[in-house]
């Protein structure tokens, strides 16, 4: 193991987590304005420590360490398995083919904020939808007034995708790549503030790794794998073991069939060659009696 990558040297090797420096900021900002309406009407000092709260929830980042797999797909955010199941790809995604798993995540307000590549390779397209302020909180993955984000994946003849909605009130919802970019998994390409939901579409050539109720951590949690879709090989039909017959024996069997019908066809019939064989018995026991 490298030394960059062990953490028995850290102190603290829990605390792989912070917030933006916009969010300190921001915070601050909140923190001097309750303290200035304060002054005004004391209880109007909570409106800006609410306010800072808010702003570091939504600002919240961790370190990830993405898995070292190959032909695999990731966790895109932190958050909760809400379904895994068969569904229609949103035609914003451009994904082609049939027999694509859906996995349903939801993120609560307290999750961090990244968003990862799910897998290597780059980003296909990107399209946005700007939301509707009224739509605060994002209550289901499909109220209207959500901001929402189609970004889909490629690398090479496999592809992946997710469709991402939150809250239409403020920059909750941000795309930091471009398409064409190149991307490695679990590279960070944009931020979803303050939770939200993420429908990831799976390929039917990929098998799911997870179950409704898991949580996952974005960038690290593998969620399928390719070519593990639970295919199913027929069993080789059982061949009996048949002991080879040498040559020689056939060669005798034959020799044997040939004398004994060479000697038919000199006694001239075969009942009376069994009835001379009957009557040799019978005297053979008839002397042994005496």
């Amino acid at each position: 193991m490298s030394e960059t990558g062990d953490l028995s040297g850290k102190r603290f090797p829990w605390a792989r987590s912070g917030f933006d420096l916009e969010g300190y900021v921001g915070a601050l900002a909140a923190w001097l304005v309750g303290i200035l309406l304060g002054i005004l009407w004391s209880p109007l000092f909570w409106i800006g420590f609410i306010a800072a709260i808010v702003i570091l929830f939504a600002t919240r980042t961790a370190e990830r360490t993405t898995p070292d797999v190959d032909d695999a797909i990731i966790a895109p955010c932190d958050g909760i398995v809400v379904s895994v199941s068969g569904a229609a790809v949103p035609d914003e995604l451009r994904l082609e083919g049939t027999g694509w798993t859906r996995v349903r995540l939801s993120a609560g307000p307290t999750a961090t904020n990244g968003l990862y590549a799910p897998l290597a390779g780059e980003v296909d397209h990107i399209i946005r939808e700007t939301g509707d302020p009224v739509a605060f909180y994002a209550a289901k993955p499909d109220r209207p007034g959500l901001a929402v984000a189609y970004v889909s994946f490629v690398s090479g003849d496999r592809s992946a995708g997710y469709r991402l909605a939150t809250g239409g009130l403020g920059p909750r919802l941000e795309i930091a790549s471009e398409a064409g970019d190149a991307v490695r998994m679990g590279r960070n390409i944009g931020t979803m503030r303050l939770g939200g939901w993420c429908d990831l579409y799976v390929p039917s050539g990929a098998g799911v790794d997870i179950v409704p109720g898991q949580t996952v951590i974005g960038g690290e949690t593998l969620i399928a794998r390719f070519g593990e879709a639970g295919a199913v090989h027929d069993e080789a039909p059982v061949q009996e073991s048949v002991t080879p017959v040498p040559d020689y024996i056939d060669e005798i069997l034959e020799d044997t069939v040939e004398t004994d019908s060479a000697s038919a066809a000199e006694d001239g019939d075969v009942s009376e060659m069994f009835e001379r064989l009957r009557a040799e018995a019978r005297k053979s026991q008839d002397g042994d009696a005496d």
